[in-house]
């Protein structure tokens, strides 16, 4: 996991030229101009889902990882947490979808990493993760998650 804020995204460039370019997309989103949509960087390699959503508590929520992708999770305005741990200490609860590139493992505890507007983390598939969980109080938040191909 990576966590920093967007005005460093260029400390990233050499990781990978698909993650450079995904990073490179966060300077260019403003917040004011945000839609909710699904935006093609280069194709199904890169692809930005742009969210807005209030916050949740841990109640009810789960792990998931991912295969194929490597989440890039940037709070374009609000603040959340993301829960994060290592996937193979964790119990599966449903077996990977190879579809919808998702595992679900049974709620833990974890890292707590706390997001406010600038922050992205970098979540790479032995990282399991809880996004959208509230801080204090349930907050309305600007997402971008990019899925970045492996």
């Amino acid at each position: 996991m990576i966590k920093d804020s967007v005005a460093n995204v260029d400390l990233y460039s050499s990781v990978s030229r698909r993650l450079s370019g995904a990073l490179s997309y966060l300077k260019t989103v403003s917040a004011d101009m945000f839609e909710e949509e699904t935006v093609e960087i280069e194709g199904q390699d890169v692809y930005a889902m742009h969210q807005l959503y209030e916050t949740k508590s841990e109640e009810g929520r789960l792990y998931e990882s991912h295969v194929t992708y490597i989440d890039v999770q940037y709070v374009l305005r609000g603040s959340e947490v993301i829960r994060v741990r290592d996937a193979g200490d964790l119990d599966v609860t449903t077996a990977y979808n190879a579809e919808n590139d998702v595992t679900l493992y049974q709620l833990d505890d974890g890292t707590d990493v706390q997001l406010v507007s600038g922050d992205f983390v970098v979540l790479f598939p032995h990282d399991a993760h809880v996004p959208q969980l509230q801080t204090d109080r349930p907050s309305q938040v600007k997402k971008i998650v990019i899925k970045v191909r492996v």
